[in-house]
């Protein structure tokens, strides 16, 4: 799953229980709103569905927020994997190292480098996890921002169209292109929130957090 996934998924779910509560199944989310359309509001005052759809994973690509944290987070991902590369390649050579020694060393003086050798490769392996926590976390914040002024423009453009129900692309089969608010929202959305400042990953070891090395600098 790639860095975005989660958050394209997590923005999209908040359209997708619209459509649930309300009981649009995707293969026939066009027939619905058309026998609705046409069916007179009951006595209870329930108005007729007019409904819009938005494009989320469009809206995640060309935003020029969206892109302004992808950016970043990519360039965090890389400084880590330049990192990791790094220390990876040092724990070859130390390993070849031991490797060559052995034929010298005593079998308790082998064991002992051996069991530290396994320590760092054990602490290698733990900071791996916690740097991509780290850019996990840092991620879902400015995303959450994304996502926020992705409800809040598709809202206003929805409002604008007198449209009273929102459904994602990903869960309407048919449907016609004039439905389709996602570039007004778009466009909304960079005047309203042109950029997203990205959260520096900090690296939680032990309870011990601590910046993270490298892209430490926003992004401008």
């Amino acid at each position: 799953m790639s860095l975005l996934s989660k958050s394209r998924l997590l923005a999209c779910s908040g359209l997708v229980v619209v459509a649930l509560a309300l009981g649009a199944h995707p293969a026939l989310a066009q027939d619905d709103a058309s026998a609705a359309a046409s069916a007179p509001a009951s006595s209870a005052g329930i108005p007729a569905p007019v409904i819009a759809i938005v494009d989320v994973d469009q809206i995640f690509q060309d935003s020029a927020a969206a892109k302004g944290v992808r950016s970043q987070a990519e360039k965090y991902q890389q400084t880590f994997q330049n990192e990791m590369a790094k220390e990876e390649n040092s724990l070859r050579v130390t390993q070849q190292e031991i490797d060559q020694s052995r034929k010298t060393l005593s079998q308790e003086a082998f064991a002992e480098k051996a069991r530290a050798f396994d320590a760092s490769v054990a602490e290698f392996q733990k900071q791996g996890m916690a740097r991509r926590r780290a850019l996990d976390k840092s991620l879902n914040t400015a995303m959450g921002q994304v996502q926020q002024a992705m409800l809040s423009a598709t809202q206003q453009v929805a409002a604008g169209h007198g449209a009273n129900m929102v459904l994602p692309r990903s869960q309407v089969v048919l449907f016609d292109d004039k439905m389709n608010i996602t570039k007004e929202i778009i466009s909304v959305m960079d005047k309203k929130l042109p950029h997203v400042d990205f959260p520096t990953p900090r690296i939680e070891l032990d309870n011990a957090p601590a910046a993270a090395s490298g892209s430490g600098k926003k992004s401008q």
